[in-house]
């Protein structure tokens, strides 16, 4: 007889995992579906060159005992099995604009006082801000890990408030501005688009504590697909789904291009609400909704510099660097390709037994999935030699504007790899390769709203589509998601008594 599931998960990425293992935690039989060779999405990693380059989760925040973070991972079983390192509290993120230097501290007095010093005149505009992400976060719960009770997307200021106009009555230093939105490339802000909710939560989420993962995010995969199958769930990579197959109303099972039908009575999608309605009977959903979810915006993509560099020639920093050569943070998400690039993000990995030297590095710059639109339906393997001399001068421009900081990148590169937009959507699975899914807008969040449960009674939403990017909001869209099985107050009380 063919195994009937309880839940079948289509994706690996962290939502998917965090369902499954949640799920298979209550004694739900959960099977999850990868269509790569490696399991994790934005939690994957690749080797090249001898280094291990993670391709979206390069840092976490919140992990300090007692904050969201490490009170999930507790729960979920993963916090003793994950290498970690802190980063440096005095200036986790740091920022050049216009050659001028700043830096973010942990903690709320810290980050106030350090910010402080660069602006004496406007202390009192800087507590007021952080007193302004404090409020916007309080007033979501799940992020708290409080009982849900009256979140309604209608009502909550924060979604409805542009993060540029609440930053700019906040301070009228316009410098200052531009200091307090300079992580703005963690969630791709966009000045006329983004609200002071996903603002507000990324920067609180990162303030109290940031970690980097040493060797890499996959181990969070690993460790989750290990409690998973632990608990008897299966975990299956290289199994692409391409249909869902329904009975009166229901999905019943999902057939994948390997040729095998999975059957279960419950399904959660962690691949993009597009790609999932594509896969559907065009009668189970109203043509309306089809088409909301169809025409939403992608966040914008990225290219990715991956370089190994000569051993120790380039130190190793426990902190970010973001580099905006113009006066306007908010500027790379419109730039001009003509002057492309005027930002860039640098990652230094932490790597088990060195913290003094680095000699891999990842960095990360804006880029319009229309630079790569002449590639995008020829193969992985077939794009030929002008994609790949495209890919050698936006490199060359790229390691051009770093070395103007760090000088000793450019004498000393043993090699590189470039990943373009069409890696992050033939690999990650998502539209336009969007860094972060669905881009949200304050003017109206509601058309922008995937909710976790959708008209088929037996088919769930999960990951960054639903509530928010990244560890912390695929983690938020998880609970949510697994709420509608278990009951989320009871899941958030369980969290708590870990």
């Amino acid at each position: 007889m063919e195994t009937v599931y309880d839940v079948v998960i289509i994706g690996s990425g962290l939502g998917g995992l965090e369902c499954a293992a949640i799920l298979s935690k209550h004694g739900y039989r959960v099977c999850v579906l990868e269509k790569n060779s490696k399991l994790g999405g934005t939690l994957h990693s690749f080797k090249r060159f001898g280094c291990e380059y993670s391709t979206g989760m390069h840092y976490i925040g919140s992990l300090d005992e007692g904050q969201v973070t490490h009170q999930l991972f507790k729960y979920l079983g993963i916090l003793d099995k994950i290498k970690i390192k802190r980063m440096d509290a005095t200036g986790f993120d740091q920022f050049s604009i216009e050659g001028k230097e700043y830096k973010y501290a942990m903690g709320k007095h810290a980050f106030v006082e350090l910010l402080s010093s660069y602006f004496p005149n406007e202390k009192a505009d800087i507590a007021n801000y952080f007193g302004e992400i404090e409020k916007a976060t309080s007033e979501v719960d799940v992020y708290n890990l409080k009982p849900l009770k009256n979140f309604d997307i209608r009502t909550n200021q924060a979604l409805h408030t542009g993060a540029f106009n609440k930053i700019k009555s906040i301070t009228k230093n316009a410098c200052l501005q531009n200091v307090l939105g300079a992580l703005n490339f963690v969630h791709a802000g966009e000045k006329n688009k983004t609200p002071f909710y996903t603002h507000a939560l990324i920067n609180k989420y990162y303030i109290d504590s940031a970690y980097k993962l040493i060797d890499g995010s996959y181990q969070i995969a690993t460790s989750l697909a290990g409690n998973i199958i632990d608990s008897g769930g299966d975990v299956f990579n290289r199994e692409k789904v391409s249909e869902f197959v329904s009975k009166n109303g229901k999905i019943i099972a999902v057939k994948t291009e390997q040729g095998k039908t999975i059957f279960g009575k419950q399904f959660i999608s962690n691949i993009h609400p597009a790609y999932t309605i594509s896969m559907l009977d065009d009668t189970l959903l109203r043509k309306t909704y089809k088409q909301r979810i169809a025409n939403l915006d992608s966040t914008i993509s990225a290219l990715t510099l991956h370089l190994k560099l000569k051993e120790n020639s380039f130190p190793y920093l426990n902190y970010n660097y973001h580099y905006y050569k113009r006066n306007d943070v908010w500027y790379p998400s419109y730039y001009s390709e003509k002057n492309w690039p005027e930002f860039y993000y640098l990652f230094v990995p932490a790597i088990s037994g060195s913290d003094t030297f680095a000699n891999c590095i990842s960095i990360h710059t804006y880029m319009k999935f229309a630079e790569v639109e002449k590639w995008k339906d020829l193969p992985i393997r077939q794009r030929g030699y002008e994609y790949e001399d495209w890919k050698a001068a936006k490199a060359e421009k790229l390691i051009q504007l770093v070395s103007e900081k760090f000088p000793e990148i450019k004498g000393n590169i043993e090699n590189y790899n470039v990943s373009t937009p069409l890696s992050l959507r033939d690999y990650i699975g998502t539209p336009d390769g969007g860094m972060y899914g669905i881009s949200m807008n304050y003017k109206n969040p509601l058309t922008t709203y995937v909710a976790p449960r959708t008209k088929i009674p037996n088919l769930f939403f999960t990951g960054q589509n639903v509530s928010l990017h990244g560890m912390l909001g695929v983690s938020m869209s998880s609970l949510i998601t697994c709420g509608e099985f278990l009951g989320i107050n009871n899941l958030i009380k369980e969290i708590n008594e870990k």
